[in-house]
């Protein structure tokens, strides 16, 4: 009996098939334009490796024994590696200049916001919710945090880029510079340094933290401060903060008597170091900003009749003036004050965005309206994350906006590589509604920047089918082979599993006889993840199961000759070692002994495995699976679950003692964001040795933020006696390789006959029984064997 298998992980693209690295420098450079012009240009970096190993070196003039006008692609590298070097080098240090530039930006805006936190901590009473100063404080703090992000992910992927393009100019050169240069020239820059970043980070994490704490009137510090931990604090103080604070409840709440007669008082109460008009005008013009979001427009009115607001001002953090805010909230009084006193309609705030951007994510039409009548020009600017405003209004699914747009002649296509494709997005996000007026409006079918068309996001995501039909009746061609891994649509939703997809490329046949640049057809993909509707909708294909089983398992075991080496230099390991020695048979099973296998599963079973309950406010991305009871190695696992990273596996001695720690941190710092604990009780269940567990999430207030949920299986060591060897002849297995496929084997074994299948279940009264079927018939009724008593 022979199997045939494959070393190598998961198919999809995010493990079997890794994005190529140019592709993902591209996507990268999409997400944050404002970082594009300083990524390693790798691309160019390939064509110089290419171009040099093509350029003619000078012969020895006694060198008779090398034909004239044969070039020699490795002493033409050899000879022009100072040429490359340079390049490289000036790489780098556009790298490094543009990472200390940033870090010294990032270091300021820290500081900054940290004495503003200090200001904010020293008043003497709490500090509340509804402050101005908090608000836009807590989120200059989740703005810095993110902007560190980008910044850590950008040396990331810089670095990766140095040793990728390193690794081919030594495959090509047949040299060995890579690990040199990485250490002597790469690793020793400013830009390779993580521990700024993680400080940064740690900073950063504390403040929002301490800032949540006082805001709820606990004076909390998490400096390393031995002496002082925890106090709290329930004063009334009558300084600045109490006094925005009360000012600013007045205007919500719409009482106009007592508004007029705190704004009296405010003019009597100034601070008499500055200059009385000069104070109250920030205040009040503090509290206006604020107050849009809740205020009544007549409380909001008697604020703009003392002329004491100022109404062309923006917040110091993040950089919102009036129309901003009046966007966001919907408030067209306050649009229609801003817009007739002169405010800038273009002013963008600290995220890149202006007012039209947050009308196109919120909806708001009456809006759009006002602020494009005032200024067409804005109709197309991107902010910080490359979006127009018409992809605000495709992403949050606000047809009638983007209409609008469209019929104001909004950009529909792209005008470069490093911008978004508004129709590709779209159908990423399953809009039909919204692709149709697209499409009616002309959009082009183009790839992303990963080089996927539509029509491969539709199959992929899964979402609505009927849109592939749609982009049919358009031009697109369903059997569009991708850029990226030469995929069709077919191969995206095989892979995935996404049999609506799948039954609708099928209906209209498309060509199912296709393979990807690895000779896989879509069968292999739906096999290897486990999709067995997919195989079945491919093998009821006429002639497929035939073809498939010729084309890819006949030339792997009736053929010995090699294939010629693949091209992908990428691919190949940095190191090659001897291969292990493995034996030609092994004899028995590989049991557990002693120890006891848990096995952990993080998967989406209609919600995610882990939510917080706010969480723009909580920059969690990875998550530490440890254990303080047991003495074994903690797993990280960067957030959000990949398919490779839903299984975390321990195998332990004891199972009485056994429990598990998790401990949420941000991107890349060392601050924790949240914990909880799965006790030994959870996994010591009676009735079934698999179950499915909800812990809660706990901030270091111990205040329950969010959870975390998994799946779990025990599998416990094997009790029974092993088969003494002189008596019985235990069986067999050997594994062979492929000569021209390394990564695929074929496992034979001396097992053979016939068998039968049993079910092991517990009956309802927590019995063991093995039956052939989940079922029992009785009657003509099936009755399932868990729901049903021992006795019966």
């Amino acid at each position: 009996m022979y199997v045939l298998n494959s070393s190598l992980p998961s198919p999809n693209g995010r493990s079997y098939l890794p994005r190529k690295f140019g592709k993902q420098i591209q996507k990268r450079q999409l997400e944050v334009p404002e970082y594009a012009a300083s990524f390693v240009n790798y691309k160019a970096l390939k064509k110089l490796i290419k171009k040099l190993s093509a350029t003619p070196t000078l012969l020895a003039q006694n060198d008779v024994h090398r034909p004239v006008g044969v070039i020699d692609s490795q002493a033409a590298l050899q000879a022009n590696k100072a040429t490359f070097f340079f390049q490289l080098e000036r790489e780098l240090e556009k790298v490094n200049a543009f990472y200390m530039q940033k870090e010294a930006e990032l270091k300021i805006r820290l500081k900054t916001l940290l004495d503003k936190k200090k200001v904010l901590q020293s008043r003497s009473g709490n500090t509340s919710r509804q402050s101005a100063k908090f608000t836009t404080l807590e989120e200059g703090f989740q703005q810095f945090g993110n902007d560190l992000n980008k910044l850590q992910q950008f040396v990331e992927i810089n670095g990766t880029a140095f040793s990728k393009i390193l690794k081919k100019w030594d495959k090509t050169s047949k040299s060995k510079t890579k690990e040199l240069y990485l250490s002597r020239a790469v690793e020793v820059q400013p830009f390779f340094n993580a521990t700024v970043i993680s400080e940064l980070s740690d900073q950063a994490t504390t403040s929002l933290q301490e800032l949540g704490a006082w805001a709820e009137g606990d004076n909390i510090s998490f400096e390393r401060n031995p002496e002082h931990i925890v106090s709290s604090q329930h004063l009334l103080g009558t300084d600045e903060g109490d006094a925005d604070t009360l000012l600013l409840e007045t205007v919500i709440s719409g009482n106009l008597e007592p508004l007029k007669d705190l704004l009296l008082r405010l003019k009597t109460a100034t601070d008499p170091n500055c200059s009385p008009d000069t104070a109250l005008l920030e205040r009040i013009t503090r509290t206006f900003l604020a107050a849009i979001n809740e205020g009544p427009q007549a409380s909001l009115q008697l604020l703009l009749d003392t002329g004491l607001v100022d109404i062309l001002s923006e917040d110091d953090i993040n950089e919102r003036n009036c129309l901003h805010q009046a966007t966001i909230y919907g408030n067209f009084f306050v649009l229609g004050v801003g817009i007739s006193n002169g405010v800038a309609v273009d002013r963008t705030d600290v995220y890149g965005r202006v007012p039209l951007h947050y009308a196109c994510m919120h909806g708001r039409l009456d809006m759009m309206e006002a602020l494009l009548n005032q200024d067409q020009a804005t109709i197309d600017l991107i902010d910080h994350d490359n979006f127009t405003p018409l992809i605000h209004a495709i992403i949050h699914g606000h047809l009638d906006c983007a209409e609008r747009l469209l019929g104001r002649s909004a950009r529909i296509d792209p005008i470069s590589d490093t911008d978004h494709v508004p129709l590709n997005l779209a159908c990423e996000h399953g809009s039909v509604a919204i692709v149709e007026l697209l499409l009616k409006h002309g959009a082009a079918i183009l790839p992303d920047a990963e080089g996927l068309f539509p029509q491969h996001l539709v199959a992929r995501s899964g979402q609505t089918p009927q849109l592939l039909l749609l982009l049919k009746d358009y031009g697109a061609d369903l059997d569009q082979i991708d850029k990226l891994y030469s995929w069709t649509p077919l191969f995206h939703a095989a892979s995935e599993g996404n049999v609506p997809c799948m039954k609708t490329l099928l209906e209209v046949g498309v060509n199912t006889k296709t393979q990807d640049e690895k000779e896989l057809s879509a069968m292999y993909y739906a096999a290897w993840e486990g999709h067995l509707e997919c195989m079945r909708l491919l093998f009821s294909i006429p002639g497929e199961t035939r073809r498939q089983r010729s084309s890819q398992l006949g030339p792997m075991i009736g053929s010995s000759a090699p294939l010629p080496m693949s091209i992908d230099v990428d691919g190949i390991p940095e190191l090659e070692l001897p291969p292990p020695i493995i034996p030609l048979r092994r004899y028995g099973h590989n049991f557990l002994d002693t120890k006891t296998f848990i096995q952990i599963s993080f998967e989406e079973n209609g919600e995610q495995p882990m939510i917080f309950f706010h969480d723009s406010k909580y920059p969690a991305a990875r998550l530490t699976i440890s254990s303080k009871l047991s003495d074994l190695i903690p797993k990280n696992i960067l957030l959000p679950f990949q398919e490779d990273t839903r299984l975390v596996s321990f195998q332990i001695d004891n199972l009485d003692s056994f429990g598990i720690d998790f401990d949420v941190f941000p991107t890349y710092g060392a601050k924790v964001i949240a914990k909880t604990v799965a006790l030994p009780s959870t996994f010591r269940a009676l009735m079934s040795s698999s179950g499915r567990c909800c812990l809660p999430l706990f901030d270091p207030r111990l205040r329950a933020i969010g959870q975390i949920t998994f799946n779990f299986h025990v599998i416990k060591p094997f009790q029974g006696k092993p088969l003494e060897l002189t008596d019985f002849e235990t069986y067999w297995k050997a594994t062979s390789q492929f000569d021209h496929r390394p990564s695929a084997f074929i496992t034979g074994s001396s097992l053979s006959g016939y068998y039968v299948q049993l079910f092991v279940q517990h009956t309802c009264d927590g019995i063991p029984v093995l039956w052939p079927r989940w079922t029992m018939d009785y009657m003509g009724i099936e009755f399932p064997v868990p729901a049903m008593p021992q006795k019966q």
